[in-house]
């Protein structure tokens, strides 16, 4: 069954509107239960179904230390512009990317806690500026605040600009009894301040946010910090190669060096290079999930797919609720015709981040593969129920429905 990664929802659209499908988000009909579901099946193995693309950009390590709530900005605001632009060329905003990106230098800045990461934060609860979930972008509410699930779509601000300040003024009151100033227009900061003194001004970690600021929320800090981590790495637009030698030159026995070296040879396509950049750092520390995950990227590029599983499992070893890694992960094992361990991948996302659409959105499509349609329906509909405007959803659902009457 041809499956697509990240390519046009026009045929999908197209095809359900000469079917006549309904709008995309209608309940499907016998979905859950065999029923008397008509299949088309040859028109299911033949569909084009969508999946997000696998991630391909190598990673630096967490640095020690990076937890804190409080302190500067470490990458520029130009950068955070263009690392949400790649990832999300048409944010949903009701102000220029650039214009919301200096809002949170500018407010963050002000009270103390650290732009970069605080931006990030919006980027993992709006998904880089997509939505999709209860909070609408009309809203100018960049962190969730008040939505609760079920439905609430959480609080209101009138611009951007106080939205970010609301975000802001948040966070520091989980990390700091020093009241905000400006005038307070978090709707929760004083029920925060009175009413949780244990939480109050007592949170100076991002990982001290995990079940806190989201539910169940196990992994929401390093979540961000990730995302954070991910933001500095180069990607090749910039960074010069006599960086990543003087890097290595002046810290020879530092595996983030050569990590940082090996990124600048992957982005410019020499692969041997950058494994051997890999290997070395893993040679200094073989517990570094980032060396792992590069090199299992590298081994791919290399047409090495059985020795990619085996470094992005080692990865996995290192740090269990690495999501890209699962999420890579499940996609070499489709390739290589394994679907319970494509299945087991994807599961693994779930349990870590139960909100991951795409990787409901793999599941049903590995069912899809088997010829487990009620499996794939429900998965479909579990994943429209995460983020009914993700596109890949939406395209796979339209065509479900048009080919199970």
């Amino acid at each position: 069954m041809p499956y697509k990664k990240g390519r046009s929802l026009v045929a999908a659209v197209l095809m359900v509107s000469l079917l006549g499908g309904g709008p995309a988000f209608l309940p499907l009909p016998g979905v859950a239960a065999a029923g008397n579901a008509v299949v088309d099946k040859k028109a299911m193995k033949q569909a084009d179904w969508q999946l997000a693309e696998a991630y391909g950009r190598p990673m630096l390590d967490v640095p020690a230390g990076a937890d804190t709530i409080m302190g500067p900005a470490t990458i520029p605001a130009r950068q955070m512009v263009h690392f949400i632009r790649q990832r999300n060329p048409h944010p949903k905003l009701n102000a220029s990317l650039e214009e919301v990106v200096q809002a949170y230098y500018d407010e963050a800045g002000r009270e103390g806690i650290r732009p970069d990461v605080a931006l990030c934060q919006a980027l993992k609860e709006t998904g880089y500026f997509a939505y999709g979930g209860d909070v609408s972008p009309d809203q100018n509410n960049f962190c969730g605040l008040g939505a609760t699930g079920n439905k609430v779509a959480g609080a209101r601000f009138t611009t951007p600009q106080l939205g970010v300040r609301a975000h802001i003024q948040h966070l520091l009151a989980y990390a700091s009894t020093e009241r905000p100033k400006t005038a307070i227009v978090d709707p929760r900061y004083e029920l925060l301040a009175e009413k949780h003194p244990e939480l109050y001004g007592q949170v100076r970690a991002w990982t001290g946010l995990n079940g806190r600021w989201a539910v169940p929320g196990k992994h929401y800090g390093q979540e961000i910090l990730w995302m954070w981590t991910e933001a500095q790495t180069p990607d090749g637009m910039n960074d010069s190669l006599i960086t990543g030698f003087e890097s290595v030159f002046a810290h020879p026995d530092d595996a983030q060096a050569y990590l940082y070296r090996g990124i600048l040879f992957f982005n410019r396509q020499d692969y041997w290079l950058a494994e051997r950049d890999f290997r070395r750092a893993l040679e200094l520390d073989k517990t570094s999930p980032a060396a792992w995950y590069d090199l299992a990227l590298t081994q791919q590029k290399r047409g090495e797919p059985e020795a990619s599983l085996t470094s992005y499992d080692q990865a996995i070893a290192c740090r269990p609720e690495y999501l890209q890694v699962w999420y890579n992960r499940g996609l070499a094992a489709m390739d290589l015709h394994r679907d319970d361990e494509a299945l087991r991948s994807f599961q693994e996302i779930l349990r870590f981040s139960p909100q991951s659409a795409d990787a409901a959105n793999a599941m049903a499509i590995v069912y899809l593969r088997q010829g487990k349609y009620d499996d794939a329906g429900s998965w479909l509909e579990k994943a429209g129920q995460i983020n009914s405007a993700n596109p890949r959803v939406q395209a796979n659902r339209q065509q479900f429905q048009a080919y199970r009457r």
